[in-house]
């Protein structure tokens, strides 16, 4: 096996691609490396179908910390689960590259990625998604590429592409986009509430910038196959399907002929020449090209099978279910309602069909499922009528509540149809943010948002073991909704986490999500931005024949039939945040710019009906949440502040029930659940690392007697001396008679020697006590 690179320049940047030297055991394996970032991607199909009704699909990012020059930090000192950031790259690859595997393909496909280096300046994620489309296209895995994948950024009104980690801080749009030459087929943004227009200015950008990377991808397949010998993959796959297409369309004519006259012999003669279509090919086709086989004889099978199984049943039964699509429109029904008289309305018209076509059960059903899609969509395109009897535009019911629970931080409840989505917001001390290790150039994160999916929200029952990629992709993309209007960490140093229960779902549950923590964060007394609040709806699309309908807030039957899933967030300004998932080509810039239009429409509507819950930011922070200090103390007195080992801060902490951190810049944070007690802590602050002036009054603690005075702990560290002459109104022949160790007395600096001695006065001069 030779050794193939390539390099490519985008938008300033060289990109450099490689083929051949690495992980020969693979299908296809290729690194990609900028500058000092470097990523292994690898793609294997199993020889083997596994019979499953979905695609076996699983990307892995694997970010090791070597490449960062970077030990672990756990116990065993080595990688453990997946951090957030690969699971989210993961997920990009995946909804990237799945839609462009056959929909009957079985054979499990792994993709691997490995971050072998970073620069802590390149990020590894895009040259991920570049090496896997690159090594699923140089393979000879069946896999409708080439694609390719970017981020752009917008720094100073200029367009980048594949941004530096520096370049996307100061960038307001950070948009990952991916597709084909002809269309995109993934995005997934972040933005600082900017106008629709510009987000369709960036895809634009993003896209011609794939189609270089595309050429470089079907150079990179040409020039490897060249120098190892190997025959373009489209010729390859052609030739293997010219040989399986025809023999299966002969053994499935002839197992449906002879099932519906139902003559067993010539039933099992067929199905042994089924069987028999790879067995041939694997004898007409050389050695290496047995896997092609495998996998592509699977696909071609069913996709025969199920196709000539739907020219027989459609014409028999559309008219009926078209019926009883007709009447699950009808307004007021709820999700199971409809869902039954749909499932029961299948199973009785597929009964004869699955005795007649016996051991093709799946086959039939398959057909229903297809045909009733075919329906709705037809309904939606010449009717502009939905499942649930709504018009394109319309938003279901909406209801919105705060302050539900008594003692968390802030509450948010927010109801559309049947979906319900209950947010939670937690205030917590600065020094509880998240630490993160990763790859990433960011150390930690102050604002976390939590997205959960329990099994009774959609009525099922199930185990339940932590977040999925699902809900960690779902949280991250409320997160990333929300924090352009978070405020910033020296206007409201709090730590935020927001936790979103979904209670029950019938589809845009992300996007509640979104919702309810806006409400949330106002009923828990966080300033957003500009008061406002952020509200999410899932947008849809029926594409056909050039005819188009877009849906507003669309169901999860919607999402299942529709041509796209397209979730926008942000406040009445702008785009915070855009997810989009694309199911058909021909999506021109004239649908998004309609889709993104509708999108607005709909926000405001929704955040119209939120503020009727609350219409800004509580004027104070939750009474539930703790009391936030913030001062700043002379970076030179930090050391005295935080004492011998810890002593002095440790002191503080344990006496006034606080807890305190202190930043190298001299920021000192204090957090209390007692407003009294963290004003007290100020002052001790205050006393340990400024220098006592004549004039400043402390509350002491006596913590010696001597025959000459009293020394007074002025603050941890800092002590002053009491002359006995000035303990008493009148002369006074032991100290004891006044004051002894453990009082607390109210004193005046009187002079600071040259030494830094302090010599006090007590403020309030006793009599002895024999008085």
């Amino acid at each position: 096996m030779g050794i193939v690179s390539r390099d490519i320049e985008i938008f300033g940047r060289k990109i450099h691609i490689e083929t051949g030297k690495m992980a020969r055991q693979a299908d296809a394996a290729v690194q990609v490396t900028c500058e000092g970032t470097s990523v292994l991607a690898t793609a294997v199909a199993s020889d083997d179908v596994r019979m499953i009704d979905f695609l076996p699909l699983t990307v892995d990012v694997e970010e090791k910390l070597y490449a960062a020059g970077k030990i672990p930090g756990s116990f065993f000192r080595r990688e453990g689960r997946p951090t957030d950031m690969a699971t989210l790259t993961a997920r990009i690859i995946d909804r990237t590259i799945r839609p462009n595997f056959d929909k009957e393909f079985r054979n499990e496909v792994q993709v691997v990625i490995t971050v072998l280096s970073t620069d802590q300046m390149n990020p590894p994620d895009m040259l991920g998604m570049l090496g896997a489309a690159c090594a699923l296209g140089i393979s000879n895995i069946p896999f409708h590429g080439p694609l390719a994948g970017v981020r752009v950024g917008n720094v100073d009104g200029n367009w980048v592409i594949n941004p530096t980690f520096q370049e996307m801080a100061e960038s307001t749009m950070n948009i990952v986009v991916a597709g084909n030459p002809e269309c995109l087929l993934m995005v997934e943004a972040g933005a600082g509430e900017v106008p629709e227009q510009k987000i369709i200015e960036g895809l634009e950008v993003g896209h011609r910038a794939i189609k270089e990377l595309i050429e470089a991808i079907v150079a990179v397949d040409r020039d490897n196959r060249l120098e190892n010998g190997e025959r373009p993959k489209d010729e390859i796959l052609g030739e293997i399907s010219a040989f399986l297409e025809p023999r299966y369309e002969k053994a499935v004519a002839g197992l449906l002929d002879a099932l519906r006259k139902d003559d067993d012999e010539a039933a099992a003669q067929a199905r042994d020449a089924y069987a028999r279509v790879a067995l041939e090919a694997a004898g007409e086709f050389p050695n290496q090209y047995r896997k092609v086989i495998n996998n592509l004889a699977r696909v071609l099978g069913d996709r025969t099978m199920r196709a000539r199984i739907s020219e027989l049943i459609e014409p028999e039964v559309e008219e009926a279910m078209s019926r009883v699509l007709l009447d699950a429109s009808v307004p007021g029904l709820s999700k199971s309602e409809r869902s039954l008289m749909r499932k029961d309305s299948r199973r009785s018209l597929s009964e004869p069909f699955k005795e007649r076509y016996h051991g093709l059960e799946g086959y039939v059903s398959d057909a229903m499922n297809g045909l009733e899609r075919k329906l709705l969509r037809k309904q939606i395109l010449q009717h502009n009528l939905r499942p649930d009897g709504r018009k394109p535009f319309q938003i279901r019911k909406l209801s919105t509540e705060v302050g539900l629970l008594p003692k968390t931080h802030g509450t948010g409840l927010f109801t559309r149809g049947e979906t319900q989505v209950l947010a939670i917001a937690t205030l917590g001390a600065y020094g509880e943010k998240q630490i993160l290790d990763d790859l990433g150039v960011e150390e930690y994160k102050r604002f976390m948002h939590h997205y959960n999916f329990p099994p009774f929200s959609t009525g099922e029952a199930r185990p339940m073991r932590g977040p999925k990629r699902r809900e960690i992709g779902h949280g991250a993309l409320a997160e990333r909704s929300l924090i352009p209007l978070i405020p910033a960490e020296d206007e409201f140093p709090y730590t935020i986490r927001l936790v979103s229960e979904v209670l029950a779902s019938n589809g845009s549950s992300s996007m509640g999500s979104i919702c309810a923590s806006s409400m949330a964060l106002m009923d828990a007394g966080v300033p957003l931005k500009d008061g406002s609040h952020v509200g999410g709806i899932a947008m849809g699309l029926v594409l056909e024949d050039g005819k188009y309908v877009i849906l507003s807030d669309i169901q999860g039957l919607e999402d299942s039939a529709g041509d796209m899933d397209f979730k926008v967030a942000g406040s009445r300004e702008g785009i915070t945040a855009l997810q989009m998932d694309i199911k058909c080509s021909g999506l021109s810039s004239a649908m998004l710019s309609d889709a993104l239009e509708q999108a607005r429409q709909g926000r405001s509507f929704i955040i119209k009906a939120m503020s009727e819950a609350i219409p800004e930011p509580r004027a104070e922070v939750s009474p539930n949440a703790p009391r936030m200090l913030q001062l700043e103390i002379p970076v030179d007195r930090i050391g005295d502040l935080i004492g011998p080992g810890g002593k002095n801060i440790r002191g503080l902490i344990e006496k006034y029930d606080v807890e305190i951190d202190v930043e190298n810049d001299g920021r000192v944070f204090v957090f209390g659940r007692d407003a009294a007690k963290t004003m007290q802590v100020e002052k001790e602050i205050q006393a340990i690392t400024h220098d006592p002036e004549i004039g400043d009054r402390f509350m002491g603690t006596v913590v010696k007697t001597t025959t000459f005075g009293a020394f007074v702990e002025l603050a941890p560290g800092k002590d002053g001396l009491v002359h006995i002459s000035k303990l008493s109104r009148q002369r006074i022949d032991r100290v004891e008679d006044v004051v002894n160790v453990g009082d607390r007395i109210e004193v005046e600096v009187a002079e600071v020697d040259n030494l830094g001695r302090i010599n006090l006065r007590v403020i309030d001069l006793k009599p002895p006590a024999s008085e």
